[in-house]
């Protein structure tokens, strides 16, 4: 059966490929303004599910992987950066404390119409670093297109890295036990 991610994210089709999944990839063009809900946890599953829906409609015979992810701080979710300001903000903002990364997942199977979604989440403690390494690393533009304005695969992002806790790849947007236990309940 045909695998399809509804995401672009070069983060999760990284993981995944690392897994050894084979799979398309067809974007969700779907609204995500249109989902409003307080809770990150129903917010990042509410997404999900609307990425997975979307995409569904356009594939038979087919397993749709949806997900999305949100830093969490402080009650305060954060997404992607919109510019290099707001990054060094987001991430100033961060170090030296402990925030939660969210990734709700969506699996739909179009044969049977089976879907199941939920959620994982991590800890992440940031180092206190230099004004100069938040610089250094903000002039890369790697923080571009990422929750929280960074991934915690970026060679660049290591040492700002205290400790982690939780699934490491949830936290760059792929719960990979996850998504194969979703998979395994939509069969």
């Amino acid at each position: 059966m045909k695998i399809v991610l509804a995401s672009k994210s070069l983060r999760r089709i990284e993981v995944l490929k690392k897994f050894g999944y084979d799979f398309i990839i067809d974007s969700s063009d779907a609204d995500e303004d249109s989902i409003k809900k307080e809770d990150v946890k129903e917010l990042v599953i509410a997404l999900a599910k609307l990425k997975a829906e979307t995409v569904a409609k356009k594939h038979e015979n087919s397993i749709i992987i949806g997900a999305d992810t949100l830093v969490s701080f402080k009650g305060e979710k954060i997404g992607q950066p919109k510019d290099e300001d707001d990054a060094k903000n987001i991430i100033r903002r961060l170090l030296g404390k402990t925030h939660e990364v969210y990734t709700g997942v969506c699996v739909i199977n179009t044969t049977n119409n089976k879907a199941m979604q939920d959620f994982e989440v991590s800890k992440v403690t940031l180092k206190n670093v230099s004004d100069e390494t938040l610089k250094e690393y903000i002039a890369t533009g790697v923080y571009k297109g990422k929750a929280g304005a960074y991934d915690i695969g970026d060679p660049e992002f290591k040492n700002f890295v205290e400790k982690i806790e939780g699934c490491r790849f949830n936290i760059r947007g792929t719960p990979i036990k996850k998504i194969e236990k979703l998979m395994e309940a939509v069969k």
